[in-house]
């Protein structure tokens, strides 16, 4: 019996300590685990916001989508014929009076050919050809705007029937053309110093702005110079100022549109910049209130 519990007590102990050792390393497993979940789960609480907050960051940090303006190179240019700040820019305005005529499409097909945006001083002309002509002036980029619908003189001792007079061209603009606002661009005929007071402060008061010219073709009379005249005319009063508003009957005078390529050339090979008017450009004017 001694030799029977000598052999007992050792393998009880072996079992015993076995047992112990077996639950103590359970209960460092799950006390591990714990702790590790634990901080799984304290750390997860920690960079839950840092991701929402660097969500927003990150788009607010992203450029804008870009506007007209950064898009367009001449955008300082034109600000600054809105501001009047036109020192030392080289700003060419092609303008063209009294059409449209049978001719008009041959000077358009001229300034597409050189990717030109220039501005037409309409009259009201009634036909098939000249609504076209109107259609095109917009469709194409150019500035319709008006110059009376009679380019009659008379009417300036009338003020009312001379706005009349104007507003009758401007809503067959809109007829015409499908627009739903004319660019409100004006030139008297014959310009601004054989208007009147009345008929220029009341242009202003109804929302126009009006342009004269200081560069002239010299084709208003009736047998004009040879084109290479003209484009020297031109060429030569464009290189004395820095906005240059240019008086042509381009529409009417062959001579003048055969002048318009050698014009656009040599001036855009100096520098120049042609544009169309806009109703908030500063420009030259023969008379001022």
């Amino acid at each position: 019996m001694s030799l029977t519990l000598l052999v007992m007590i050792p393998l009880s102990l072996f079992f015993l300590t076995s047992k112990i050792a077996t639950a103590f390393h359970s209960h460092k497993q799950v006390a591990q685990t714990s702790e590790t979940v634990n901080s799984s789960q304290a750390n997860g609480a920690k960079s839950e916001p840092a991701k929402v907050n660097n969500y927003p960051s990150a788009i607010t940090k992203t450029d804008p989508p870009a506007s007209d303006t950064d898009d367009d190179p001449l955008a300082d240019i034109k600000s600054r014929l809105r501001s009047g700040d036109t020192a030392g820019i080289k700003v060419v305005f092609l303008t063209f009076d009294d059409g449209p005529s049978a001719n008009t499409g041959a000077l358009l097909d001229i300034l597409y050919d050189y990717d030109v945006k220039a501005t037409f001083f309409t009259t009201l002309h009634d036909n098939e050809n000249a609504a076209a002509m109107y259609r095109r002036i917009i469709d194409e980029g150019h500035t319709l705007a008006n110059h009376t619908s009679s380019h009659d003189y008379s009417l300036y001792d009338n003020p009312e029937a001379f706005f009349a007079d104007v507003d009758a061209l401007d809503q067959f603009h809109k007829t015409i053309t499908g627009q739903t606002e004319t660019s409100h661009v004006f030139r008297f005929p014959g310009g601004s110093t054989n208007s009147s007071e009345a008929c220029v402060e009341g242009i202003v008061s109804r929302g126009w702005n009006y342009s004269d010219w200081n560069v002239s073709s010299g084709d208003g009379c009736a047998e004009p110079p040879p084109a290479d005249v003209i484009a020297q005319t031109i060429i030569e009063g464009c290189r004395k100022y820095d906005v240059s508003v240019v008086l042509s009957h381009a529409e009417l005078k062959e001579s003048s549109r055969k002048a318009m390529p050698i014009v656009i050339e040599t001036l855009q090979a100096e520098g120049y910049v042609f544009l169309p008017m806009e109703k908030d450009y500063h420009y030259p004017r023969h008379f001022e209130l």
